[in-house]
């Protein structure tokens, strides 16, 4: 009977953490850390008291073991050792918390609320954005506005961050979580709820669109893209061509200023200097070290070596989370990487087609149109190495893969 109640309070722990994980994301890493410690710490004494070290068998385990495989062997690459051995600790963290929500996360009753629990992150995150806007400061870190775009002759102009670390970090986390409510408000919920989903769409929305990131941008088109031909959903693609048309309505003279003088599609995501040199210094590195790479979690400190002679940054990520990828652990190390999110979304489409509930359907696309934000907005920053965003990956990675192994009955 103790047995018992201990295995209950630890799923429930278990469970709470986890809440506390996908909460936190946009608001404390340290609080972030303390959800997976404790996650960790109850998960693990279930497995102790039930004698079951079996990890759950899902289609990705086979790369993950490939991923901690070839992390370890660019580690002879690395040019400080301790600095990829803090890459090993921030990659096991990533694995375990993957895992801790497949075999956690294992009804629709722990689904529908884990996903709350991101919801909840997102508003609160999304009005502290707002008020940033308003008044220049926000209210749970204290952040000013961001400064960017400055051309001659033109002021430069404020960009959203809210309570993280910079603007990209802040649209690569809301463009991750705005599909969850688009297909919740679509083609789930009714009435009040929907309207509440709603306007929590537009708020947030409108913090992606003043952070001025061209990732998250393009992350919505293709979101809104999928879901429109997944659900055969015209409402989708209209609603994308009437933004695409205003657009130049709404943008501001800075950004107008330079999308004219950048009218190549090349130049437009790429701009001269910036990534532009990041990208270089990523595909120097991979040229001297094309299997391998430099050695897991090293970008920064080996960023000064493989730059370009005008490039006058330094210790830089690539500003492209596969580029950055391929640099430090090769381009073994991306294939692999690459396989697993193809395995995880063959995974999730083989079983959202006999997926038969409202709930279940809207929450699954959701996490789908989710994962693919997250991914396209790689195309433009290393989200994937930024602590928070990074948990956030392996999150929606673990609920991708939880979510086709809850039945619909």
């Amino acid at each position: 009977m103790k047995k018992t109640k201990v295995l209950d309070f630890c799923e429930r722990a278990t469970e709470f953490s986890l809440w506390l994980v996908v909460f936190s994301i946009p608001i404390s890493i340290a609080m972030t850390n303390a959800g997976i410690v404790f996650s960790m710490l109850f998960w693990l004494i279930k497995k102790i008291l039930n004698k079951d070290w079996r990890l759950a068998r899902t289609p990705v385990n086979a790369f993950l073991f490939l991923l901690i495989l070839i992390s370890l062997f660019s580690m002879i690459n690395s040019i400080k050792i301790s600095s990829s051995i803090g890459g090993m600790q921030k990659l096991f963290k990533g694995l375990f918390l993957f895992f801790i929500i497949v075999e956690t996360i294992n009804d629709r009753k722990k689904l529908r609320r884990i996903i709350w629990a991101a919801l909840f992150g997102l508003s609160l995150v999304s009005v502290d954005g707002v008020f940033q806007y308003l008044t220049g400061k926000d209210f749970i870190r204290g952040y000013k506005l961001g400064i960017g775009f400055r051309y001659p002759g033109q002021a430069g102009l404020r960009r959203l961050s809210a309570s993280m670390h910079n603007p990209n970090d802040f649209a690569s986390y809301l463009i991750t979580v705005i599909p969850l409510v688009i297909s919740l408000a679509l083609y789930y919920f009714r009435g009040k709820k929907k309207l509440l989903l709603g306007l929590l769409g537009l708020i947030a929305f409108f913090c992606v669109f003043q952070t001025y990131y061209r990732g998250a941008i393009l992350g919505f088109a293709i979101v809104a893209i999928l879901f429109s031909i997944i659900k055969k959903d015209k409402r989708i693609a209209i609603a994308l061509l009437i933004l695409i048309f205003t657009m130049p309505f709404l943008l501001p003279k800075p950004i107008l200023y330079w999308m004219v003088s950048n009218p190549n599609f090349y130049d437009f995501f790429i701009e001269e200097g910036g990534r532009r040199w990041h990208w270089q210094a990523a595909i120097n590195m991979i040229k001297a070290h094309p299997f391998l790479g430099i050695g897991t979690n090293t970008f920064s400190i080996n960023y000064d070596r493989y730059k370009i002679a005008t490039d006058p940054l330094s210790g830089f990520y690539a500003h492209n989370a596969y580029l950055h990828v391929a640099a430090e652990i090769g381009l073994i190390g991306l294939i692999i990487f690459i396989a697993m999110i193809i395995a995880a979304i063959r995974n999730w489409w083989i079983n959202y087609k006999r997926i038969n509930t409202l709930d279940l359907g809207a929450i699954s696309l959701g996490i789908f149109g989710s994962f693919i934000g997250y991914l396209a907005a790689g195309l433009l920053e290393s989200n994937l190495q930024y602590s928070n965003l990074a948990v956030l990956f392996w999150s929606i990675l673990g609920l991708i893969t939880a979510v086709n192994r809850i039945k619909a009955v």
